[in-house]
């Protein structure tokens, strides 16, 4: 598996930023490359600080765990989703609103997201302690989002409409995303947006499939 060898950073960004930046970057890359080639389980903390030539103490202060450093390209996407939906003025339809935050957040990513994104992805189907880290961090993003919704549009927090909308956009990511990982992110992040596009649109025939009755007699 390829990694980035060379941290790009924002350079519009102070520069204490841009060293915390590339500081984080550094560990996250790190942890992909040492995660391929030794495996999740075989690599200590103290490898992924040497790694990036940080201290161990250094590592904790960006990452609470190596899970965490080995989801980061995970983690860039949905922070700057919850991030979009924070700033976002909602009108009309909620669903499209979150679509609309999803496409802006996915073209607002820096140039490497894609390579760092591909090289994740395939490193969490492989590793089952990141697939588990990353099911519990996504559940943790689908309630941010649903409180989000909730003062927002003034409903109460547990209004079930809300969890629903956060787990249709976050399930629609995942099966646009899951074909496009596997063919290394060919068509670049316009690919993944038409897709993700393809699968919100797809909600609401999904909702009124249904079985014929002459298939309900047959299982008779």
């Amino acid at each position: 598996m390829h990694v980035m060898s060379e941290t790009t950073v924002d350079r519009s960004l102070p520069l204490r930023e841009r060293k915390k930046l590339r500081t984080r970057r550094a560990l996250a890359e790190g942890a992909l490359r040492l995660f391929a080639e030794q495996g999740f389980d075989a690599t200590t903390i103290d490898e992924l600080a040497d790694e990036a030539e940080v201290s161990k103490t250094t590592f904790f202060r960006f990452f609470p765990a190596k899970e965490a450093a080995g989801i980061e390209a995970e983690a860039e996407l949905w922070s700057a989703y919850l991030a979009a939906l924070a700033d976002r003025n909602f009108s009309g339809s909620v669903l499209a609103e979150l679509q609309n935050a999803m496409i802006a957040t996915v073209s607002g990513l820096d140039g490497g997201w894609d390579e760092r994104y591909v090289a994740t992805r395939r490193l969490i189907a492989a590793e089952p302690a990141l697939f588990q880290y990353v099911e519990w961090y996504r559940a943790t993003v689908k309630s941010q989002v649903a409180d989000c919704l909730a003062g927002k549009l003034r409903l109460k927090p547990d209004d079930l409409r809300l969890y629903v909308l956060a787990e249709l956009v976050v399930a629609a990511l995942s099966v646009s995303g899951r074909p496009w990982v596997r063919n290394g992110g060919r068509g670049g992040r316009q690919a993944l947006i038409e897709r993700f596009d393809d699968a919100i649109a797809a909600i609401p025939s999904s909702l009124e499939l249904a079985g014929s009755r002459s298939d309900e007699r047959r299982r008779e």
